[in-house]
């Protein structure tokens, strides 16, 4: 069953996309893996002291996402495939990597200072 005993949630964002955001980077690490099953919207909700309703709404995300399945209205199962994890990946690449060189040009740094930069700490 997919374990959600390290998330940390951030109070500057709504708690349903951090859930969203979880899973997904869950799935890219490798943690999870397909039909792998979800705790119900009841047992995560209390184990992470939430409503029930946020939970309900990032389990909904994730199904009109494809990344879960909800199997006759009593558990969720993960659904995993290359697409999926691809269209994840893009959508991660997106989201950390596209802030990142905005604010590098806001700067002025050149394509090479933030190659050898991102080198360095590598």
């Amino acid at each position: 069953m997919v374990s959600f005993k390290e998330i940390q949630f951030n109070k500057k964002e709504a708690v349903y996309p951090q859930l969203v955001a979880y899973v997904k980077k869950q799935i890219l690490i490798g943690s999870v893996e397909n039909n792998e099953e979800l705790p119900s919207r009841r047992e995560l909700a209390l184990s992470l002291a939430i409503n029930p309703n946020t939970v309900q709404k990032a389990y909904k995300i994730l199904e009109d996402e494809g990344i879960i399945r909800t199997i006759s209205n009593v558990k969720s199962v993960i659904c995993v495939n290359e697409e999926i994890k691809e269209t994840i990946q893009k959508e991660y690449i997106q989201k950390h990597l596209k802030g990142f060189i905005e604010e590098c040009k806001s700067v002025h740094l050149s394509f090479q200072e933030v190659v050898s930069l991102l080198s360095e700490y590598w």
